[in-house]
């Protein structure tokens, strides 16, 4: 019988006071230690889900801060820990195998499509990407998206060129093939470049580094791919010192100042009506204005070596100011006391033609100089033009209005060249001196100069051919119907001094 019911039966049979009040002391106990009991359970209920909701959130935390969300991949934090990791047991370990690290970057077609696509098509790309190279790699071998244009991954048993290229290929290969997505048709390219450990570093700091420096590498020379050799790092350093270099060579002087290491020279640019008893007959002569750097150290640097550290920089906007100032200061002295009646051209980077300030630079040149805007010629090379045509087309106009002639350079090297032509009202183009070299010889070489001389004439342009070396290819670009030439032939880049005496000598010819 139960406790309850043995309490009910005493309260009816009314026995002794002292049992029953016992038995009632005891069910008012027993009822409190239930109410206790249940609030202790609910009470450990309630910590457990706080702990459970705790390591939950603890966990998201977690792969939020190691995950990539638009690919599921490990980020640059679990890199960094894994690579930590690993280093430290490598180390330890004198038998383990060398290996590779390995560093992917997609080209600038997805800087393109980043600009020009919705989110959601550019994120399905980048997670289509990450999908491939899992399905390329083994389970092991760890993979991590760190930007979204980057990606990296440890190969912990391939520690030579040969045993790595097949993936590499196979990574190329798999990243361009095309993204077919509601209409849209996408190829995206990637470069690679790989550093090996230990032979490249033991840590996480050089090998990212030397990978980067071989991505960069395979960058600049249109490979899929490039292994991390120590001259590589070389020409970084050697590359830094000509950066420095240049930023003293600014900063010390002022910009009046800066022919104590840099010049300019000029390059004849000369007009031919005949070639008369083997010799050319030459109409007019104009010249392109060409910077030299006399370095305290090195001597002469060529402008292929410095120019491209300035564009990369930005230390092209006061070079560039500088040559603007420089050669103006060379129209006025033709104007005032050579008697030369010489347009000159003058280079402007790309860096520089985006740059806000370019025009009203020349404007304020021009102004200060009181020289003639039509004695001034302007080229830019494709590159000036390729991010923003409409904005360069509008440019373009801005200083055709104030008289200065514009000119596309290095015309034919770049793939996009004929089609934007069309879009841009330039005056002269210069067909690249790559297309002259064998056109004596290469079939080839004389069609497609053929060609770009029918289109320019046709939308009304001024054609010059650089790169002239030889009265052969002299005389078949005379019967192309051209008459505008530069090159050896005619003379190399001269001193003031030198081209007043080139001048001087050929006008005298032409009198005669």
């Amino acid at each position: 019988m139960g406790l309850l019911k043995v309490t009910d039966k005493l309260n009816k049979d009314n026995d002794p006071g002292d049992l029953r009040g016992d038995l009632k002391r005891t069910r008012n106990e027993l009822r409190k230690i239930r109410r206790h009991n249940d609030s202790l359970v609910s009470q450990v209920n309630n910590l457990l889900h706080f702990i459970n909701e705790q390591n939950r959130r603890k966990k998201d935390l977690q792969q939020r801060i190691s995950i990539n969300p638009k690919t599921g991949l490990s980020n640059h934090n679990k890199m960094d820990q894994d690579l930590q990791n690993f280093f430290g047991s490598f180390m330890e370990n004198a038998e383990q195998p060398p290996g590779a690290l390995i560093l992917i970057k997609l080209d600038n077609n997805y800087d393109i499509i980043t600009k020009t696509l919705k989110t959601l098509v550019i994120e399905w790309i980048i997670y289509q990407i990450s999908s491939r190279l899992k399905e390329i790699i083994n389970d092991e071998t760890p993979i991590y998206h760190t930007r979204d244009d980057e990606f990296i991954m440890l190969i912990a048993d391939k520690g030579t060129p040969d045993e790595l290229k097949p993936l590499l290929e196979d990574i190329n290969r798999q990243v361009s093939n095309p993204h077919i997505f509601s209409g849209y048709h996408i190829v995206i390219n990637c470069i690679i470049g790989v550093s090996f450990f230990p032979e490249n570093g033991v840590n996480k700091s050089s090998l990212l580094n030397n990978a980067d420096i071989a991505l960069a590498y395979a960058k600049k020379n249109n490979k899929n791919y490039v292994f991390f050799t120590d001259h590589m790092k070389d020409n970084v350093v050697q590359k830094m010192e000509l950066q420095n270099s240049i930023i003293k060579a600014l900063e010390e002087q002022s910009l009046k100042e800066i022919n104590k290491q840099f010049f300019i020279n000029m390059q004849p640019i000369v007009t031919v009506s005949e070639i008369r008893n083997g010799k050319p007959v030459i109409d007019r002569i104009d010249a392109e204005a060409l910077i030299r750097w006399r370095h305290p150290e090195k001597g002469i640097i060529t402008p292929d070596t410095f120019i491209p550290i300035a564009e990369e920089t930005g230390l092209i906007i006061i070079i560039g100011k500088w040559v603007l100032y420089t050669a103006t200061a060379q129209i006025e002295t033709w104007a005032e006391s050579d008697h030369i009646n010489s347009k000159l051209a003058i280079n402007v980077s790309p860096r520089q033609f985006n740059n806000d300030d370019l025009i009203d630079s020349i404007q304020r040149i021009i102004k200060y100089r009181a020289i003639n805007p039509e004695s001034l010629q302007v080229e830019i090379t494709e590159n000036s033009f390729l991010e923003d045509p409409e904005e360069a087309a509008r440019k373009i106009n801005r200083l055709k209005d104030i008289g200065i002639r514009i000119a596309i350079d290095d015309f034919g090297t770049g793939f996009s060249s004929v089609n934007y032509l069309r879009k841009l009202p330039v005056d002269v183009v210069k067909i690249d001196r790559s297309f002259i070299t064998d056109i004596t010889t290469s079939q080839q070489d004389r069609s497609i100069v053929k060609a770009m001389i029918a289109m320019t004439a046709e939308l009304g342009m001024v054609n010059v051919v650089e790169g002239v070396e030889t009265l052969e290819q002299l005389e078949m670009l005379m019967k192309f119907g051209i008459t505008r030439f530069q090159g050896f032939y005619f003379s190399k880049a001269l001193n003031p001094e030198d081209y007043h005496a080139f001048y001087m000598n050929n006008l005298s010819k032409i009198r005669e």
